[in-house]
């Protein structure tokens, strides 16, 4: 699906775009926090080290099983009285050895290296996500700006019109009613002013905590929105598909380890025995376990392991599934809100800014009263605030999109990851 880019100014990539350095320079700076959250966030630090512990878990996964010693005693007489005389009476010093059946331990540290794979995967996407995240906390944060500059510009015409209502009033040229509507209007205005700062400040600290530096978040400007590139991604890339490929991956190995571990091991020893004047006695054994509970034990591991590979594969496509499903929903919001943003910015703004500076013409000359007029400056506002909100959705249902496809200019696909 291609679809034109967002800009700072509001126009798209067919368009002239006004504001290009605007643009690159919100993309450089959004670029660099958005490279700053990744090499900082605890999250995926966390990761990392879960990775590292994984890669250590391989080699001890098929390592041997470790020896047993043991000592004994065998036809003694009472303490103190030596071996005996006994010819089979001696002290002994035993060594014994687990033996895996060939393959298992192969397998073993197959599967153990597969889990690692499916926590890269997993990483990822957190990657991705939060790029994402940072990149929607940017849009917030211009939708913010553009919201609070519109209402202050609007307050600051009715901190001209008010002292001008009261004067017509007090002359004898105006009403009272205009006054106090004009004056109610500039308090609303400012208390939305308020709101919305609170809002930003909210905004910030999210910021802050993706970037776990206060200080940079609340240097971020947010002055525009950076051109996003357009997708076709249908799901298979995203880092959610990777996932539960991953982890099929890994379920198969487990069920070809567990199949193998039905086998029985071999057991090896050897004794060495001492027996005061007579030769040392040396014993060599070999053993084969018996697997008498296989039904309850091996085989029952082989059925399980079984399970979750079909639950792993299924997990599989619906991992797909779900993700054509919010790539859909992210393009369909993508979409509305880049058309109503035009709708806004190429038919209703002009009509409103008409409709303002006429009824602003016609309550100075006092051809009407300042109800017209004060609504004509709140949907003029509003109108204003409504498409910095929508530019705001279209740019973070974009960066998300391509985010999960793993077309993120700063946290990619992941593929030159270890």
């Amino acid at each position: 699906m291609s679809t034109p880019e967002a800009t700072s100014e509001g126009t798209t990539s067919e368009g002239t775009t006004t504001g290009d350095a605007a643009a690159q320079a919100a993309a450089a700076e959004l670029d660099s926090l958005v490279a700053l959250a990744l090499t900082r966030a605890p999250g995926l630090r966390r990761r990392e080290a879960q990775i590292d512990a994984m890669r250590e878990d391989i080699p001890a996964a098929g390592a041997l099983p470790d020896p047993m010693i043991g000592l004994s005693a065998r036809g003694e007489d009472y303490p103190g009285a030596g071996v005996g005389t006994d010819p089979m009476a001696m002290l002994a010093l035993e060594f014994t050895q687990t033996i895996p059946w060939p393959g298992k331990r192969g397998l073993r540290t197959a599967a153990a290296a597969a889990r690692v794979p499916e926590m890269v995967a997993a990483r990822e996407a957190e990657r991705r996500l939060l790029a994402s995240e940072v990149r929607e906390a940017w849009a917030m944060l211009y939708a913010s700006g553009a919201t609070i500059s519109a209402l202050r510009q609007a307050l600051s015409l009715f901190d001209v019109l008010e002292p001008q209502a009261l004067t017509r009033y007090e002359t004898g040229l105006g009403s009272q009613a205009d006054w106090l509507a004009l004056r109610r209007e500039r308090a609303m205005l400012a208390s939305e002013i308020d709101r919305e700062l609170g809002e930003r400040t909210a905004v910030v600290a999210r910021l802050a905590y993706a970037l776990d530096d206060t200080t940079e978040a609340r240097a971020a400007t947010a002055a525009a929105l950076p051109p996003t590139a357009s997708s076709t991604a249908d799901g298979a890339s995203f880092a959610e598909v990777a996932m539960a490929e991953a982890g099929t991956e890994t379920a198969r190995r487990l069920r070809l380890a567990a199949d193998r571990e039905g086998r029985p091991d071999l057991v090896v020893g050897a004794e060495y025995g001492w027996r005061d004047s007579m030769a040392p006695m040396v014993t060599a054994r070999v053993g084969l376990e018996l697997p008498l509970w296989k039904g309850r034990k091996q085989d029952a591991m082989t059925r399980a392991a079984g399970h979750r590979e079909a639950a792993a594969r299924l997990g599989e496509r619906d991992a797909l599934l779900r993700s054509r499903a919010e790539a859909g929903a992210l393009a369909a919001r993508r979409d509305a809100a880049l058309s109503a943003a035009a709708r806004l910015r190429g038919q209703i703004l002009p009509l409103l800014a008409l409709t303002a500076e006429s009824a602003r013409a016609r309550y100075l000359a006092g051809d009407g009263p300042a109800d017209p007029l004060i609504e004509a400056f709140r949907d003029q506002a509003e109108a204003r605030g409504r498409l910095a909100r929508e530019e705001a959705t279209a740019f973070a249902a974009q960066s998300r999109l391509l985010a999960l496809d793993g077309r993120d200019p700063v946290a990619g696909n992941g593929k030159d990851a270890r």
